[in-house]
């Protein structure tokens, strides 16, 4: 009897060991299901005929409503009033857009492969966030390099964005039309942390225009977010860093913290030092040149999940409320 109590109470001690040292994102997503169609826009519409293509185009348009046209007319510069079947009969053909297209034709089916990992990143993504809007369409289309899109219930992607940066048709791109550090940028394997970070950054929080302290904070939610899409993934990958840089960052977490409260930049609310410190670039701005950039984005990553591990009773839906001066009292370097 004092055997079986005994290794009872050693099974409940490893239990609950186990659930303090678990990774508390890493949720049970068995019955959580989430319904996504893919579409590949340029395959229908480039090296077809005129004809074809103003089939397909219908049929596209009509699947795809809004966002679909919002990205040709962007594409196009065409205003709402504008025959567009010629139009984009005529990009198609334009001699560097079909090189560009053959570029990706090798790069297509490696995207195609990653539809169940983007699928699952949203099946945690409804876990955390119930009511929050789905991107039931993902769509892939070219778009001349430009940023992901989000409509309520779609999103857009251009593949030759993640094209190797090495390839022919990229390095032949001038410098001043892509720069080094964009080009390197360019990088397949942070496809699926994009679309979720992209679809996380519009359908759960406002844009603001406030102190640099909560733009901070704003992206460690986030971040944090994201980072509940992909529970398993290593912390330098949500935050799009190398190795090297991520080691830089966590090495330096002091050092960037020392400066923004030595110049008294937190609680100013100036567009350039928010540029420096949150948006993607070659370096940090202010900080060593062999910084990474966007460390404020890191600190605000630190920051929230500091946080959520000291209130474990938190959920992800509650973080998006909690004010942002809650979370930076909280902050502690470790």
């Amino acid at each position: 009897m004092k055997i079986e109590n005994t290794i009872g109470l050693f099974i409940s001690l490893l239990l609950i060991l186990a659930s303090c040292s678990g990774n508390r994102l890493n949720v049970d997503i068995s019955q959580t299901a989430v319904d996504q169609d893919f579409y590949y826009v340029d395959g229908l519409l480039s090296n077809v005929s005129k004809q074809e293509l103003t089939a397909n185009h219908a049929m596209l348009q009509k699947k795809l409503g809004s966002l679909y046209m919002y990205e040709w007319r962007q594409n196009l510069r065409m205003n709402s009033s504008d025959s567009i079947e010629n139009k984009i009969y005529q990009f198609y053909n334009a001699e560097y857009i079909k090189d560009l297209e053959k570029s990706k034709n090798e790069l297509i089916p490696k995207i195609m492969k990653k539809e169940n990992r983007i699928t699952d990143a949203f099946r945690y993504f409804t876990f955390h966030f119930k009511s929050a809007p789905l991107p039931y369409r993902v769509i892939y289309m070219n778009k001349l390099f430009s940023n992901i899109h989000c409509s309520d219930s779609a999103i857009t992607i251009a593949p030759e964005s993640y094209l190797d940066s090495e390839s022919e048709i990229i390095s032949s791109i001038p410098k001043n039309q892509l720069y080094e550090w964009q080009k390197n940028r360019m990088d397949l394997q942070y496809l699926e942390r994009d679309i979720a970070f992209n679809w996380i950054q519009v359908q759960l929080f406002d844009e603001i225009d406030k102190q640099l302290a909560q733009h901070i904070i704003q992206a460690g939610k986030i971040l944090y977010a994201t980072n509940a899409c992909f529970p398993e993934a290593e912390e330098s990958y949500i935050l799009r860093y190398s190795e090297q840089d991520w080691n830089w960052a966590e090495q330096n977490e002091d050092l960037t913290w020392d400066h923004l409260v030595k110049e008294q930049l937190l609680f100013k609310n100036n567009r350039r030092d928010k540029a420096n410190f949150l948006n993607a670039g070659p370096t940090t701005v202010g900080l060593p040149d062999e910084s990474p950039d966007r460390m404020g984005q890191f600190l605000g990553y630190k920051m929230v999940k500091g946080f959520m591990e000291e209130n474990k009773k938190v959920s992800l839906q509650e973080l998006l409320k909690i004010d942002y001066n809650k979370i930076l009292q909280s902050y502690e370097i470790d």
